[in-house]
């Protein structure tokens, strides 16, 4: 390669370089940035928690949400992972109580056990969710699955509230509860996709 074409490479990274640190050459980020805020608006219009649910979407998104697509795939992702969290925090209680030499209370295991087995189910549920919004033509599914997991989420939080109020039931009925937010927040985003489409 000689010293002519070595220039010509060298400058041409560093005008590419330039340009996408340079705002006056490259504007369109302002852009984009103005799409998400109004993508993120625009879903969370119709949320009875609105502030929640604009935090949520600007908090979880890596990248910039340029449609209700989007910002319901990223509303579905976080209700998952505090499931998935959930159904942990649920199985290492759970083995903590088994550890005892003595029950102290039996109304607190067979909570755990039920909200267990209801996050068992709620994790599969978003999952579904998620994959009928990639992949189907029929997304109905997706509110389906939604209500079923905010279904299935509410009957852990019954079974919670009759139980023994211990620490350890007490920090399971605060993720139960934002797991059911989350849920919620995403069906009211998904909504508001499904009637554009």
């Amino acid at each position: 390669m000689g010293p002519s074409t070595c220039f010509l490479v060298f400058f041409s990274l560093f005008l590419g370089a330039y340009a996408r640190l340079h705002p006056v050459m490259h504007p369109i980020e302002n852009q984009t940035l103005t799409v998400t805020s109004d993508v993120i608006a625009k879903a969370c219009e119709p949320s009875m928690e609105k502030a929640f649910c604009i935090s949520v979407l600007k908090a979880q998104s890596i990248g910039d949400i340029k449609n209700l697509k989007q910002a319901t795939f990223v509303a579905l992702q976080t209700a998952s992972r505090e499931a998935v969290a959930t159904a942990e925090l649920i199985k290492i209680t759970r083995q903590k109580e088994e550890e005892k030499d003595v029950v102290e209370d039996t109304i607190e295991e067979e909570t755990l056990a039920d909200c267990s087995q209801s996050y068992s189910s709620i994790v599969d549920m978003l999952a579904d969710a998620t994959s009928a919004l990639l992949t189907g033509p029929d997304q109905s599914d997706v509110r389906v699955q939604i209500l079923a997991a905010m279904t299935t989420a509410e009957t852990c939080g019954k079974s919670i509230s009759v139980g023994k109020k211990t620490r350890q039931v007490e920090e399971v009925a605060k993720k139960n509860e934002n797991v059911r937010k989350l849920c919620s927040n995403a069906l009211s985003i998904y909504n508001v996709y499904a009637k554009g489409n």
